[in-house]
Protein backbone atom coordinates (compact mmCIF):
# COMPACT_ATOMS: atom_id res chain seq x y z
CA UNK A 1 0.00 0.00 0.00
CA UNK A 2 1.07 3.18 -0.64
CA UNK A 3 1.82 5.44 2.41
CA UNK A 4 3.36 7.96 4.39
CA UNK A 5 4.77 7.90 7.54
CA UNK A 6 7.10 8.92 10.26
CA UNK A 7 7.83 8.14 13.84
CA UNK A 8 9.14 10.52 16.66
CA UNK A 9 9.85 9.90 19.81
CA UNK A 10 7.47 11.88 22.58
CA UNK A 11 8.83 10.34 25.48
CA UNK A 12 11.86 7.62 26.84
CA UNK A 13 9.31 4.67 26.51
CA UNK A 14 6.72 6.03 24.04
CA UNK A 15 6.65 7.02 20.60
CA UNK A 16 4.29 8.74 18.06
CA UNK A 17 3.62 7.59 14.45
CA UNK A 18 2.22 9.68 11.80
CA UNK A 19 0.63 7.96 8.72
CA UNK A 20 -1.03 9.20 5.49
CA UNK A 21 -2.28 7.08 2.72
CA UNK A 22 -3.91 8.77 -0.61
CA UNK A 23 -7.15 8.80 -1.27
CA UNK A 24 -6.54 6.76 -4.12
CA UNK A 25 -5.55 3.98 -1.67
CA UNK A 26 -8.70 3.72 0.22
CA UNK A 27 -11.45 5.52 -2.56
CA UNK A 28 -12.30 1.63 -3.93
CA UNK A 29 -12.04 0.30 -0.41
CA UNK A 30 -14.96 2.45 1.32
CA UNK A 31 -17.06 2.06 -1.95
CA UNK A 32 -16.89 -1.70 -1.90
CA UNK A 33 -17.77 -1.60 1.67
CA UNK A 34 -20.81 1.10 0.69
CA UNK A 35 -22.03 -1.65 -1.60
CA UNK A 36 -22.08 -4.44 0.64
CA UNK A 37 -24.02 -2.44 3.47
CA UNK A 38 -26.43 -1.45 0.94
CA UNK A 39 -27.07 -4.74 -0.46
CA UNK A 40 -26.77 -6.57 2.95
CA UNK A 41 -29.11 -3.51 4.72
CA UNK A 42 -32.69 -3.74 5.63
CA UNK A 43 -34.78 -0.64 6.56
CA UNK A 44 -38.54 -0.13 7.20
CA UNK A 45 -40.39 1.04 3.16
CA UNK A 46 -37.44 0.12 0.99
CA UNK A 47 -36.51 -3.21 -0.25
CA UNK A 48 -33.17 -5.15 0.53
CA UNK A 49 -30.59 -4.09 -2.03
CA UNK A 50 -32.64 -1.01 -3.27
CA UNK A 51 -31.83 1.35 -0.69
CA UNK A 52 -30.77 4.82 -2.31
CA UNK A 53 -27.02 5.22 -1.57
CA UNK A 54 -27.69 8.97 -0.08
CA UNK A 55 -29.82 7.00 2.45
CA UNK A 56 -26.80 4.94 3.41
CA UNK A 57 -24.67 7.80 3.50
CA UNK A 58 -26.95 9.04 6.34
CA UNK A 59 -27.90 6.26 8.19
CA UNK A 60 -24.25 4.34 8.05
CA UNK A 61 -21.71 6.68 6.32
CA UNK A 62 -19.84 7.73 9.77
CA UNK A 63 -19.62 4.00 10.90
CA UNK A 64 -18.78 2.71 8.27
CA UNK A 65 -15.90 5.18 7.68
CA UNK A 66 -15.13 4.86 11.41
CA UNK A 67 -14.69 0.95 10.17
CA UNK A 68 -12.77 1.33 7.26
CA UNK A 69 -10.32 3.25 9.32
CA UNK A 70 -9.78 1.23 12.30
CA UNK A 71 -8.74 -1.46 9.09
CA UNK A 72 -6.08 1.12 7.56
CA UNK A 73 -4.02 1.44 10.77
CA UNK A 74 -3.97 -2.12 11.78
CA UNK A 75 -2.89 -2.94 8.09
CA UNK A 76 -0.08 -0.25 8.71
CA UNK A 77 1.09 0.16 11.75
CA UNK A 78 3.53 -2.87 11.49
CA UNK A 79 4.24 -1.49 8.00
CA UNK A 80 5.67 1.62 9.13
CA UNK A 81 7.21 0.38 12.27
CA UNK A 82 9.10 -1.58 10.91
CA UNK A 83 9.99 0.83 8.10
CA UNK A 84 10.88 2.81 10.18
CA UNK A 85 13.31 -0.02 12.48
CA UNK A 86 10.91 0.38 15.73
CA UNK A 87 9.51 -2.18 17.89
CA UNK A 88 6.23 -2.11 19.42
CA UNK A 89 5.38 -2.68 22.39
CA UNK A 90 1.78 -2.10 22.62
CA UNK A 91 -0.94 -1.75 20.42
CA UNK A 92 -1.03 1.64 18.91
CA UNK A 93 -3.53 4.32 20.24
CA UNK A 94 -5.28 6.81 18.43
CA UNK A 95 -5.06 10.01 19.03
CA UNK A 96 -6.68 11.48 15.53
CA UNK A 97 -7.73 10.39 12.32
CA UNK A 98 -9.59 11.64 9.52
CA UNK A 99 -11.42 9.87 6.78
CA UNK A 100 -12.93 12.17 4.28
CA UNK A 101 -13.89 11.62 0.64
CA UNK A 102 -11.38 12.81 -1.49
CA UNK A 103 -8.57 13.51 1.07
CA UNK A 104 -5.85 11.50 2.10
CA UNK A 105 -6.34 9.37 5.31
CA UNK A 106 -4.34 11.17 8.01
CA UNK A 107 -3.79 9.07 11.37
CA UNK A 108 -2.00 10.31 14.89
CA UNK A 109 -0.91 7.21 16.90
CA UNK A 110 1.11 6.81 20.16
CA UNK A 111 2.91 3.36 21.63
CA UNK A 112 5.25 2.10 23.93
CA UNK A 113 8.95 1.07 23.28
CA UNK A 114 11.84 -0.07 24.99
CA UNK A 115 13.81 3.25 26.61
CA UNK A 116 17.01 3.61 24.78
CA UNK A 117 19.75 2.77 27.14
CA UNK A 118 23.42 3.52 26.47
CA UNK A 119 24.97 1.56 29.85
CA UNK A 120 27.76 3.45 31.56
CA UNK A 121 30.20 2.38 34.77
CA UNK A 122 30.39 -0.84 34.21
CA UNK A 123 33.47 -1.88 34.70
CA UNK A 124 35.64 -2.11 37.66
CA UNK A 125 31.88 -2.51 39.49
CA UNK A 126 32.92 -3.25 43.37
CA UNK A 127 31.25 -6.18 44.53
CA UNK A 128 31.02 -8.53 47.67
CA UNK A 129 31.20 -12.61 47.68
CA UNK A 130 30.36 -14.30 50.58
CA UNK A 131 33.23 -17.27 50.79
CA UNK A 132 30.74 -21.10 50.54
CA UNK A 133 29.68 -22.65 53.95
CA UNK A 134 28.74 -25.85 54.56
CA UNK A 135 25.78 -25.34 57.56
CA UNK A 136 25.20 -28.02 59.97
CA UNK A 137 21.16 -28.26 58.69
CA UNK A 138 22.15 -29.03 54.96
CA UNK A 139 24.68 -31.70 56.19
CA UNK A 140 22.24 -33.07 58.47
CA UNK A 141 19.13 -32.90 55.28
CA UNK A 142 21.53 -34.44 53.02
CA UNK A 143 22.27 -37.69 55.67
CA UNK A 144 18.22 -37.75 56.44
CA UNK A 145 17.65 -37.75 52.86
CA UNK A 146 19.88 -40.97 52.35
CA UNK A 147 18.12 -42.60 55.58
CA UNK A 148 15.29 -41.74 53.90
CA UNK A 149 16.28 -43.71 50.27
CA UNK A 150 17.49 -46.72 52.28
CA UNK A 151 14.45 -46.89 55.07
CA UNK A 152 12.44 -49.91 54.32
CA UNK A 153 8.87 -50.65 55.67
CA UNK A 154 8.75 -54.49 57.32
CA UNK A 155 6.16 -56.54 58.04
CA UNK A 156 5.13 -56.19 61.76
CA UNK A 157 7.54 -58.54 64.13
CA UNK A 158 5.97 -60.97 66.31
CA UNK A 159 5.72 -59.83 69.41
CA UNK A 160 3.42 -61.51 71.93
CA UNK A 161 1.00 -59.44 73.76
CA UNK A 162 0.92 -56.76 70.63
CA UNK A 163 -2.42 -55.38 69.47
CA UNK A 164 -2.01 -51.89 69.75
CA UNK A 165 -0.17 -49.83 67.03
CA UNK A 166 2.97 -48.09 68.15
CA UNK A 167 5.44 -45.35 67.07
CA UNK A 168 6.89 -46.05 63.45
CA UNK A 169 4.29 -48.24 62.27
CA UNK A 170 2.90 -46.99 59.06
CA UNK A 171 -0.61 -47.44 57.98
CA UNK A 172 -1.33 -47.60 54.33
CA UNK A 173 -4.64 -46.04 54.18
CA UNK A 174 -7.55 -44.35 51.52
CA UNK A 175 -9.18 -41.04 52.79
CA UNK A 176 -12.16 -39.72 51.64
CA UNK A 177 -14.24 -36.57 53.62
CA UNK A 178 -13.77 -33.02 53.96
CA UNK A 179 -11.29 -30.92 55.72
CA UNK A 180 -13.62 -27.90 56.38
CA UNK A 181 -15.45 -26.96 53.35
CA UNK A 182 -12.74 -28.96 51.29
CA UNK A 183 -13.05 -32.20 49.63
CA UNK A 184 -10.20 -34.61 50.69
CA UNK A 185 -9.96 -37.61 48.22
CA UNK A 186 -6.94 -39.73 48.50
CA UNK A 187 -5.47 -43.11 47.76
CA UNK A 188 -2.42 -45.42 49.01
CA UNK A 189 -1.75 -42.59 51.93
CA UNK A 190 1.00 -43.47 53.54
CA UNK A 191 0.42 -42.73 57.60
CA UNK A 192 3.11 -43.03 60.02
CA UNK A 193 2.29 -43.38 63.97
CA UNK A 194 4.39 -40.56 65.54
CA UNK A 195 5.25 -38.67 62.31
CA UNK A 196 3.99 -35.53 61.68
CA UNK A 197 5.89 -34.23 59.29
CA UNK A 198 4.81 -34.32 55.65
CA UNK A 199 1.17 -35.91 56.72
CA UNK A 200 -1.32 -35.54 54.14
CA UNK A 201 -4.03 -34.21 56.54
CA UNK A 202 -2.29 -33.15 59.90
CA UNK A 203 -3.58 -34.59 62.61
CA UNK A 204 -4.46 -37.62 60.99
CA UNK A 205 -1.48 -39.68 62.67
CA UNK A 206 -2.81 -38.78 65.79
CA UNK A 207 -6.08 -39.58 65.56
CA UNK A 208 -5.01 -43.24 64.32
CA UNK A 209 -2.38 -43.76 67.28
CA UNK A 210 -5.01 -45.64 69.13
CA UNK A 211 -5.82 -48.42 66.21
CA UNK A 212 -6.22 -52.18 67.29
CA UNK A 213 -3.74 -53.97 64.44
CA UNK A 214 -6.89 -56.40 63.34
CA UNK A 215 -8.60 -53.62 62.06
CA UNK A 216 -6.55 -54.09 58.98
CA UNK A 217 -9.01 -54.29 56.04
CA UNK A 218 -11.69 -52.49 57.55
CA UNK A 219 -12.86 -48.77 57.63
CA UNK A 220 -12.35 -45.96 60.17
CA UNK A 221 -14.64 -42.91 60.72
CA UNK A 222 -12.38 -40.31 62.03
CA UNK A 223 -13.37 -36.65 62.90
CA UNK A 224 -10.32 -34.09 64.51
CA UNK A 225 -9.65 -30.61 64.34
CA UNK A 226 -5.95 -30.51 62.67
CA UNK A 227 -3.59 -28.05 64.41
CA UNK A 228 -4.29 -24.50 63.46
CA UNK A 229 -0.28 -24.07 63.17
CA UNK A 230 0.17 -26.43 60.64
CA UNK A 231 -3.24 -25.73 58.29
CA UNK A 232 -3.97 -22.99 55.98
CA UNK A 233 -5.41 -20.38 57.51
CA UNK A 234 -8.57 -20.97 55.07
CA UNK A 235 -9.36 -24.02 57.25
CA UNK A 236 -7.62 -23.15 60.36
CA UNK A 237 -9.91 -23.99 63.26
CA UNK A 238 -12.61 -26.00 60.81
CA UNK A 239 -13.26 -30.17 61.51
CA UNK A 240 -11.92 -33.01 59.51
CA UNK A 241 -14.47 -35.92 58.81
CA UNK A 242 -13.31 -38.48 57.44
CA UNK A 243 -13.60 -41.92 55.65
CA UNK A 244 -10.65 -43.95 56.19
CA UNK A 245 -10.13 -47.38 54.57
CA UNK A 246 -7.11 -49.47 56.84
CA UNK A 247 -5.42 -51.54 53.95
CA UNK A 248 -1.81 -52.47 55.59
CA UNK A 249 0.44 -51.57 58.11
CA UNK A 250 4.04 -52.12 58.20
CA UNK A 251 6.39 -51.01 60.56
CA UNK A 252 9.38 -47.93 59.09
CA UNK A 253 12.92 -49.24 59.70
CA UNK A 254 14.94 -46.35 59.99
CA UNK A 255 19.37 -47.30 59.37
CA UNK A 256 21.44 -46.16 61.96
CA UNK A 257 24.06 -43.39 61.32
CA UNK A 258 27.32 -46.05 61.13
CA UNK A 259 29.81 -47.52 58.79
CA UNK A 260 27.59 -49.65 57.35
CA UNK A 261 24.89 -47.09 56.53
CA UNK A 262 27.60 -45.38 54.61
CA UNK A 263 28.80 -48.65 52.81
CA UNK A 264 24.43 -49.11 51.95
CA UNK A 265 24.68 -45.58 50.13
CA UNK A 266 27.64 -46.91 47.92
CA UNK A 267 28.97 -43.63 48.01
CA UNK A 268 31.95 -44.41 50.94
CA UNK A 269 32.95 -46.84 53.79
CA UNK A 270 32.89 -45.09 56.32
CA UNK A 271 30.52 -42.41 58.11
CA UNK A 272 33.43 -40.12 58.22
CA UNK A 273 34.07 -40.50 54.58
CA UNK A 274 30.57 -39.74 53.32
CA UNK A 275 29.75 -36.92 55.79
CA UNK A 276 33.42 -35.30 53.96
CA UNK A 277 32.04 -36.05 50.21
CA UNK A 278 28.44 -34.56 51.21
CA UNK A 279 29.96 -31.58 52.87
CA UNK A 280 32.00 -31.41 49.58
CA UNK A 281 29.08 -31.16 47.45
CA UNK A 282 26.92 -28.68 50.24
CA UNK A 283 29.85 -26.73 49.45
CA UNK A 284 29.99 -26.32 45.85
CA UNK A 285 26.21 -25.88 46.10
CA UNK A 286 26.53 -23.17 48.36
CA UNK A 287 29.55 -21.68 46.17
CA UNK A 288 26.62 -21.27 43.39
CA UNK A 289 24.06 -19.68 45.59
CA UNK A 290 27.05 -17.15 46.39
CA UNK A 291 28.18 -16.47 43.05
CA UNK A 292 24.33 -15.90 42.25
CA UNK A 293 23.55 -13.67 45.09
CA UNK A 294 27.02 -11.44 44.00
CA UNK A 295 25.61 -11.18 40.50
CA UNK A 296 22.31 -9.67 41.76
CA UNK A 297 24.30 -7.35 43.62
CA UNK A 298 26.11 -6.64 40.83
CA UNK A 299 22.95 -5.68 38.65
CA UNK A 300 21.91 -3.65 41.85
CA UNK A 301 24.66 -1.53 41.69
CA UNK A 302 24.74 -0.90 37.85
CA UNK A 303 21.04 0.18 38.03
CA UNK A 304 21.74 2.65 40.84
CA UNK A 305 24.03 4.02 38.40
CA UNK A 306 21.86 3.46 34.98
CA UNK A 307 18.53 5.42 36.07
CA UNK A 308 15.69 4.07 33.86
CA UNK A 309 12.04 3.66 33.87
CA UNK A 310 10.87 0.90 31.52
CA UNK A 311 7.53 0.52 29.98
CA UNK A 312 4.49 0.05 31.66
CA UNK A 313 3.61 -2.63 29.53
CA UNK A 314 6.80 -4.94 30.15
CA UNK A 315 6.16 -4.76 33.38
CA UNK A 316 2.56 -5.78 33.65
CA UNK A 317 3.86 -8.35 31.22
CA UNK A 318 6.06 -9.98 33.81
CA UNK A 319 3.98 -9.75 36.86
CA UNK A 320 1.53 -11.55 34.53
CA UNK A 321 3.93 -14.07 33.76
CA UNK A 322 5.23 -14.94 37.52
CA UNK A 323 1.55 -15.18 38.43
CA UNK A 324 0.49 -17.38 35.55
CA UNK A 325 3.89 -19.36 36.64
CA UNK A 326 3.02 -19.44 40.52
CA UNK A 327 -0.98 -20.66 39.41
CA UNK A 328 0.13 -23.22 37.27
CA UNK A 329 2.56 -24.59 40.56
CA UNK A 330 -0.58 -24.78 42.47
CA UNK A 331 -2.67 -26.58 39.86
CA UNK A 332 0.39 -29.09 39.65
CA UNK A 333 -0.22 -29.75 43.37
CA UNK A 334 -4.30 -29.50 43.27
CA UNK A 335 -4.49 -26.18 44.90
CA UNK A 336 -5.85 -22.62 44.16
CA UNK A 337 -4.73 -19.48 45.43
CA UNK A 338 -8.53 -19.08 46.64
CA UNK A 339 -7.18 -22.14 49.01
CA UNK A 340 -4.53 -19.46 50.10
CA UNK A 341 -6.91 -17.48 50.83
CA UNK A 342 -5.41 -15.06 48.44
CA UNK A 343 -6.43 -12.83 45.27
CA UNK A 344 -4.69 -11.92 41.88
CA UNK A 345 -4.86 -9.07 42.44
CA UNK A 346 -3.19 -8.69 45.99
CA UNK A 347 -0.34 -11.46 44.50
CA UNK A 348 -0.04 -9.54 41.77
CA UNK A 349 0.92 -6.29 44.26
CA UNK A 350 3.04 -8.14 46.06
CA UNK A 351 5.09 -9.64 42.79
CA UNK A 352 5.50 -5.92 41.00
CA UNK A 353 8.88 -5.54 42.85
CA UNK A 354 10.70 -8.25 41.90
CA UNK A 355 8.72 -7.97 38.47
CA UNK A 356 10.53 -3.96 37.94
CA UNK A 357 13.57 -5.29 39.10
CA UNK A 358 13.27 -8.12 36.42
CA UNK A 359 12.66 -5.85 33.74
CA UNK A 360 15.17 -3.30 34.49
CA UNK A 361 18.20 -6.09 34.76
CA UNK A 362 17.02 -7.47 31.47
CA UNK A 363 16.79 -4.06 29.81
CA UNK A 364 20.19 -3.02 30.82
CA UNK A 365 22.44 -6.66 30.48
CA UNK A 366 20.71 -6.41 26.94
CA UNK A 367 22.03 -3.18 26.42
CA UNK A 368 25.37 -4.03 27.91
CA UNK A 369 25.31 -7.43 25.67
CA UNK A 370 24.78 -5.39 22.94
CA UNK A 371 27.70 -2.51 23.37
CA UNK A 372 30.19 -5.30 24.73
CA UNK A 373 29.07 -7.54 20.77
CA UNK A 374 28.04 -10.89 23.07
CA UNK A 375 26.33 -13.45 21.18
CA UNK A 376 26.09 -16.79 21.60
CA UNK A 377 27.30 -18.67 18.47
CA UNK A 378 24.69 -21.67 16.55
CA UNK A 379 27.30 -23.79 17.57
CA UNK A 380 27.44 -23.18 21.08
CA UNK A 381 24.05 -22.99 21.52
CA UNK A 382 23.56 -26.57 19.92
CA UNK A 383 26.26 -27.82 22.75
CA UNK A 384 23.84 -26.19 25.08
CA UNK A 385 20.93 -28.36 24.00
CA UNK A 386 23.19 -31.56 23.77
CA UNK A 387 24.45 -30.97 27.36
CA UNK A 388 20.58 -30.74 28.73
CA UNK A 389 19.62 -33.15 26.42
CA UNK A 390 22.17 -35.86 28.28
CA UNK A 391 21.36 -34.36 31.63
CA UNK A 392 17.77 -35.17 31.26
CA UNK A 393 18.16 -38.16 29.43
CA UNK A 394 16.02 -37.15 26.47
CA UNK A 395 16.41 -37.30 22.83
CA UNK A 396 17.97 -34.37 21.69
CA UNK A 397 16.06 -34.20 18.78
CA UNK A 398 12.72 -34.69 20.12
CA UNK A 399 13.77 -32.59 22.95
CA UNK A 400 13.86 -29.45 20.81
CA UNK A 401 10.88 -30.20 18.68
CA UNK A 402 9.00 -29.85 21.81
CA UNK A 403 11.35 -26.41 22.91
CA UNK A 404 10.93 -25.06 19.97
CA UNK A 405 7.26 -25.50 19.96
CA UNK A 406 6.64 -24.24 23.24
CA UNK A 407 9.27 -21.07 22.95
CA UNK A 408 11.74 -22.81 25.43
CA UNK A 409 14.60 -22.47 22.33
CA UNK A 410 14.25 -18.82 22.19
CA UNK A 411 14.14 -18.68 26.65
CA UNK A 412 17.38 -21.05 26.61
CA UNK A 413 19.30 -18.75 24.17
CA UNK A 414 18.69 -15.79 25.88
CA UNK A 415 19.63 -17.15 29.11
CA UNK A 416 22.57 -18.10 27.50
CA UNK A 417 23.70 -14.75 26.32
CA UNK A 418 22.32 -13.15 30.10
CA UNK A 419 24.96 -15.37 31.64
CA UNK A 420 27.84 -14.46 29.00
CA UNK A 421 27.06 -10.69 29.74
CA UNK A 422 27.15 -11.37 33.60
CA UNK A 423 30.41 -12.92 32.92
CA UNK A 424 32.07 -10.41 31.42
CA UNK A 425 31.21 -7.89 34.26
CA UNK A 426 31.89 -10.29 36.95
CA UNK A 427 35.57 -10.37 35.20
CA UNK A 428 35.83 -6.97 35.52
CA UNK A 429 34.52 -5.94 38.38
CA UNK A 430 36.17 -5.32 41.74
CA UNK A 431 35.37 -8.95 43.82
CA UNK A 432 35.86 -9.02 47.43
CA UNK A 433 35.31 -12.00 49.38
CA UNK A 434 33.70 -11.60 52.93
CA UNK A 435 31.30 -12.87 54.91
CA UNK A 436 27.58 -11.46 54.70
CA UNK A 437 27.33 -8.90 57.50
CA UNK A 438 25.23 -9.08 60.81
CA UNK A 439 22.08 -8.44 60.78
CA UNK A 440 21.67 -4.77 60.98
CA UNK A 441 25.26 -4.27 60.42
CA UNK A 442 25.98 -1.48 57.25
CA UNK A 443 28.73 -0.69 55.35
CA UNK A 444 30.83 2.84 55.62
CA UNK A 445 28.56 4.06 53.11
CA UNK A 446 25.06 3.16 54.81
CA UNK A 447 24.04 -0.05 52.86
CA UNK A 448 24.35 -3.32 53.55
CA UNK A 449 26.56 -4.60 50.33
Amino acid sequence: MDMQSTIERISPIECRVKVEIPWSEISGRLDTKMRDLRRRARLPGFRQGHIPPKVIERMFGKSIRQELAEDLVQETFPTATEEHKTIPLTRPVLESSTLESGQAFVYAARFEVRPEIAPKDYVGVPVRRRPAVVADAKLEEALKKRQDQLTEFRPLPEEPGRTKTQANDVWTVDVEGTLGSQRVSKKDVKVTIGDEEGEFVPGIGAALADLDLSAVGTTKTLRFTPPPQRVQESVRGQEAALTVGLREVRVKHVPELDDDFARDTDEAETLEELKQKLSEGIRQEDASVAEREARQRLVQTLLERNAFEPAPSMIMREVSAQLEQTKAQLRQQGLTLASFGMKEGDLANRMRPQAVFNVKAYLLLDAIGQAEGIEVSDEDFEAELKRISEETGQNVVRMRAAMEKNGQLLLVRAQMREERILDLLMSKAEVTEAPDPAEGEESQSGLVT
